[in-house]
């Protein structure tokens, strides 16, 4: 069953893009790197000069989707070397000033870098967690970007990933949201007719014209786009207010005869108390 919506990248080859890991301190990080890598897509992950590569760590902090990630990880021993097979390189900073050239945030970038990775390599720098990218590492970017944040605000390297490849991803592609199974025609007939006997019973329908009125509650019921759960909440809740009143339903149909499958313990009560 899908609990979360999906996007499927149409704007966008996401195997063209990798992160890059410039000299990490932490073997955490990385792994949280390469969990935010698998949920946006991103198969890539480059790995320059870590001072820790401590396996359990990253498979702990990668968690189940991220471990292939780990496992297809490359390690440079420098970024030069990480580097020559990318066509386009792009360097992430917090700190701003001339020398570092930033004109972009992530939202205003992902969709040139969408645009470009269709047949470009792309590689996305993130600096270590002490100090970010030199001003050297910055001079072998094509663009430079930066977060938007508070005046005081820190975020680590790993939310650093997350943002941008959130920013690419959701470019890439519009999320899904799988509509729902609705119920089926007998099963809403069932409902209808019970709501027109609940509300017969209760003298609340004109007697001038109960086919338009009737029509309108079913075209209004029609616009919820019901589940089969929705509608036996439906009916259970006709029912019991009958039941509160001391009346009882009484359609013409064969739906008399119909096991009482709206009859769940949440929405109607068995017996009546004494």
């Amino acid at each position: 069953m899908q609990v979360r919506p999906i996007a499927k990248p149409q704007k966008a080859r996401l195997e063209n893009l990798a992160v890059v890991l410039v000299n990490p301190m932490y073997s955490e990080n990385i792994g949280a790197a390469a969990r935010a890598c698998a949920n946006f897509g991103v198969p890539n992950l480059i790995v320059v000069n870590p001072e820790s590569l401590d396996e359990e760590k990253m498979k702990a902090m990668a968690t189940k989707a991220g471990i292939p990630i780990i496992k297809s990880m490359q390690v440079f021993p420098d970024l030069e070397s990480a580097l020559k097979d990318f066509r386009y390189v792009v360097g992430t900073t917090a700190r701003l000033g001339r020398r570092r050239m930033v004109y972009h945030t992530p939202k205003e970038i992902a969709p040139y870098l969408c645009e470009l990775s269709v047949n470009n390599r792309i590689a996305i720098l993130f600096g270590n967690e002490r100090f970010g990218l030199s001003n050297e590492d910055l001079g072998l970017c094509d663009k430079v970007v930066t977060i938007p944040t508070t005046e005081h605000a820190s975020l680590n390297v790993a939310q650093a990933v997350v943002i941008i490849l959130y920013e690419i991803f959701q470019h890439a592609g519009e999320p899904v949201f799988p509509k729902p199974q609705l119920a089926t025609q007998h099963e809403l007939s069932i409902m209808y007719k019970i709501i027109e006997a609940t509300l017969a019973t209760i003298d609340y329908i004109p007697h001038e014209n109960q086919v338009l009125w009737l029509t309108n509650i079913r075209r209004f019921l029609s616009r919820l786009e019901l589940t089969s759960k929705e509608v036996k909440i439906i009916q259970g809740f006709c029912r019991q207010l009958l039941w509160a009143l001391g009346k009882e339903i009484k359609l013409s149909s064969q739906e008399e005869k119909e096991p009482q499958s709206d009859r769940s313990e949440e929405t109607y009560q068995t017996d009546k108390p004494s």
